[in-house]
């Protein structure tokens, strides 16, 4: 069996300060980022902007919690995961998060 990769590393801006839980004795940190790309088109300059939800777990969530922020512009490093659920009504719902490491 072949070993895939699920690699992703982006600098961006917090869309928002990182909501602190602590789930049993672990700390985890749900947050956004924003990451901007520049490119030319038919030689105007465009920009696009891609949103990303992210969770981080541990000391580095704290870590987040404490010196992270909107606006504050941080460099992840993780994996996308996807997580499923019945939505309320009856059909399967799905996202796709950056697992910080």
């Amino acid at each position: 069996m072949a070993n895939d990769v699920n690699v992703f590393t982006g600098i961006g801006r917090m869309t928002r300060d990182a909501e602190l839980k602590t789930i049993g004795n672990t700390s985890l940190c749900n947050f956004g980022i924003a990451v901007n790309k520049s490119f030319v088109s038919n030689g105007e300059r465009k920009e696009k902007v891609n949103f990303f939800e992210c969770q981080v777990w541990g000391k580095l969530a704290d870590i987040l919690k404490q010196y992270g922020g909107k606006g504050k512009q941080i460099c992840i490093n993780g994996q996308l995961e996807q997580s499923t659920w019945d939505g309320q009504d009856g059909k399967k719902m799905s996202k796709v998060i950056i697992r910080v490491e």
